[in-house]
C-alpha cells in the first residue's frame, strides 16, 4: 500500500511538473526538423529564451538552420548588449548548417564596429555553408562609411539566394571564383562596371536576377541560365546602360520611371531573348532600347507613360514592333494614346487573342486609337476593357460613337470573339454601351459576355436584353461599388506595380 502511495504521488509530481513548464515536455520531444521550424518563425530574443529552457532546447537554440537578426530601436547601451549577445551565440553555434541567413539592420554611430562584427557573422554563415544570405543594412546619414562585405560571400559553394539592400559599393571579385547562386536581388547598391561581367564569368547556375534602383553607368551580363530578369528604376538621377542576354530568358520585368529633372540623362536598354515569353513594361521608355523580336511571346503587359506633354511615338512604336507575334496583350489606357495614333498602327497583332484593356473610361478620344488596335488583331477571341470609377473626377461624356460607327469599321476580330467583358465607369457611358450592344449582335461565335455596372446604372440591364443576340451568347450582369476592381478582377494601381506574373 506503501508502495503505491508513493508510485502515485510521483506520477503526480511528473504531472505537476509537465503542466507547470509544458515547453519542456511538447518541444524537446519533437523531431528536430519539428523543432527547427518552430523556431524559424520566432525572434532571435525569443530564440535565446528557449535555449535556456533544458539542455534539449538549447541543442535546437544552437542548431537552428534559420537565423534572423533585427537592430533595435532603443538607446546606444542597448544595441551594444544585442551585438554582444550575437557574438557569443555565433561563436558557440560551431558549424551546424544555416540555411537562411538574414540580417536587417539599422546602424548606430560607431557604423565601423558595427560593421567588423556584421561581417564576422556573414564569415562564420559562410563556414557553416549558408543557402539563404539576406542583409539590410541602413546605414547613419551623418556617417560617410559603408560596411564593406567580406568578398568570400562571391565563392561561397552553398549560397544559392543571396539579398543586399544597403548603399554599400559592390566590386567585382579580383580574384577568379565560381559561384553556384540561382537567385541575386540586389536593392539600392552601387556596382562597378565590372559586377555584370561578374555574374555572367563565374555565376553559371544564375536564374533570377532582380536590380532594384542600383546605382551603376554600365550593366552588360550574358547568361546561358538565366530565367527571369527584372528591372526597377524610379527617380534615378545617374546615366546607365544595361545590356541583357540570354538564350533561356523567358521572362522580363521592368519599371521605369523618369523625374523631370533627369530627362535629359542619357539611357539605354539592350535586349536580347530570342525565347522570351512574358514581357512586363510599366511606366516610361529609356532615350533607347533594343529589344530585337520576340518570336515566342506569349503575355505582354505594357503600362506605359508619357514623357513630359509629347508622346514618343517613335521610341513606343519600336517597342509594339518587338512583340508583335504575342497571344496575350493587357494595356492601359496611356498605352493605346502612346503607340495608337488614329491611322498610326500599321504592326500586325494578327497572333494576338487575348486583349485586356485598363481606361478610365471609354471617351471620345480614345475610341479611335481603339479602332486602330482592334484593326490589327483579327483572330482576337477574348476581350477585356476594365474601367475604373471614382466620385472624386468628374467624368467627360462619351456619346460620339453610336452602333452604326462601329459597323462602318467592319472590324474582322468581332467575327472571331468568344468571350467578352467589360467594366463601365462613372457617367453616361454611351460608348462602351453601344459597342457592347454592337457586339452581341454581330459576333455570331461570341459565347460569353459579362457587364460590370455601377448601383445607378441598373438601366443598362434592359438597354442590354432588348438587344437582338446573334449568337446564343450568355449574358451575365454585374454590379460593382465604386472602389472594385472590375471586370478582369485586378485594382488598377496594386495590381499594376506588382511585378509578379498572375
Amino acid at each position: 500500500m506503501e508502495h503505491k502511495n508513493k508510485s502515485l504521488a510521483t506520477a503526480t509530481s511528473q504531472a505537476q511538473g509537465a503542466s507547470a513548464d509544458p515547453m519542456v515536455d511538447r518541444l524537446s520531444s519533437v523531431p528536430c526538423e519539428v523543432a527547427h521550424h518552430i523556431l524559424s518563425l520566432v525572434s532571435f530574443k525569443d530564440l535565446t529564451c528557449v535555449g535556456s529552457v533544458s539542455k534539449r532546447c538549447r541543442e535546437f537554440h544552437l542548431s537552428t538552420p534559420s537565423l534572423n537578426f533585427s537592430s533595435l530601436y532603443g538607446n546606444r547601451q542597448q544595441q551594444l548588449n544585442l551585438l554582444n549577445c550575437i557574438d557569443r551565440y555565433m561563436i558557440r553555434r560551431r558549424d551546424d548548417k544555416i540555411k537562411n541567413f538574414r540580417i536587417h539592420w539599422r546602424f548606430s554611430a560607431g557604423i565601423s564596429e558595427e560593421s567588423f562584427r556584421m561581417m564576422t557573422w556573414i564569415l562564420i554563415a559562410v563556414r557553416c555553408n549558408v543557402e539563404v544570405l539576406d542583409l539590410e543594412l541602413r546605414l547613419n546619414t551623418k556617417d560617410g562609411a559603408t560596411p564593406e562585405l567580406p568578398p568570400c560571400i562571391y565563392c561561397c559553394e552553398s549560397l544559392r539566394s543571396m539579398l543586399i539592400n544597403t548603399e554599400t559599393i559592390l566590386k567585382a571579385p579580383s580574384f577568379a571564383c565560381s559561384s553556384n547562386l540561382q537567385y541575386l536581388k540586389l536593392t539600392s547598391v552601387r556596382m562597378d562596371d565590372g559586377f555584370g561581367k561578374w555574374i555572367s564569368g563565374s555565376c553559371k547556375c544564375i536564374k533570377e536576377l532582380l536590380l532594384d534602383n542600383v546605382h551603376v553607368g554600365s550593366f552588360t551580363i550574358e547568361s546561358s541560365s538565366l530565367e527571369s530578369f527584372t528591372l526597377l528604376y524610379c527617380h534615378n538621377s545617374d546615366p546607365c546602360h544595361f545590356s541583357i542576354s540570354g538564350e533561356k530568358l523567358a521572362e522580363i520585368n521592368i519599371k521605369w520611371e523618369n523625374s523631370k529633372a533627369s530627362s535629359s540623362i542619357i539611357r539605354s536598354l539592350n535586349v536580347y531573348a530570342p525565347n522570351l515569353k512574358y514581357l512586363k513594361w510599366i511606366g516610361n521608355l529609356l532615350n533607347y532600347q533594343n529589344l530585337g523580336k520576340f518570336m515566342c511571346l506569349e503575355k505582354a503587359h505594357i503600362f506605359l507613360k508619357r514623357q513630359g506633354d509629347d508622346y514618343d511615338f517613335d521610341n513606343a512604336f519600336e517597342v509594339l514592333c518587338s512583340f508583335y507575334r504575342v497571344k496575350s496583350l493587357v494595356l492601359s489606357e496611356e498605352t493605346i494614346k502612346v503607340l495608337l495614333r488614329e491611322g498610326s498602327m500599321h504592326a500586325p497583332l494578327d497572333g494576338t487573342i487575348y486583349l485586356g484593356m485598363h481606361i478610365m473610361n471609354l471617351t471620345d478620344d480614345l475610341v479611335p486609337a481603339m479602332v486602330s488596335l482592334l484593326r490589327g488583331m483579327p483572330n482576337l477571341k477574348t476581350l477585356y476593357i476594365n474601367s475604373y470609377p471614382s466620385l472624386h473626377i468628374v467624368k467627360p461624356k462619351a456619346c460620339g460613337f453610336k452602333r452604326k460607327y462601329w459597323k462602318s469599321q467592319n472590324l474582322d476580330c468581332i467575327h472571331q470573339l468568344e468571350e467578352v467583358s467589360v467594366a463601365l465607369s462613372t457617367g453616361y457611358p454611351t460608348n462602351a454601351l453601344e459597342f457592347a450592344t454592337y457586339i452581341l449582335e454581330h459576333a455570331l461565335k461570341l459565347k460569353k459576355m459579362v457587364i460590370c455596372y455601377l448601383p445607378h446604372q441598373f438601366y443598362i440591364i434592359e438597354r442590354i436584353n432588348k438587344s437582338k443576340k446573334i449568337s446564343s451568347a450568355t449574358v451575365v450582369f454585374k454590379k460593382r461599388g465604386v472602389n472594385d476592381d472590375g471586370a478582369m478582377g485586378e485594382s488598377y494601381y496594386g495590381k499594376l506595380f506588382h511585378l509578379h506574373w498572375f
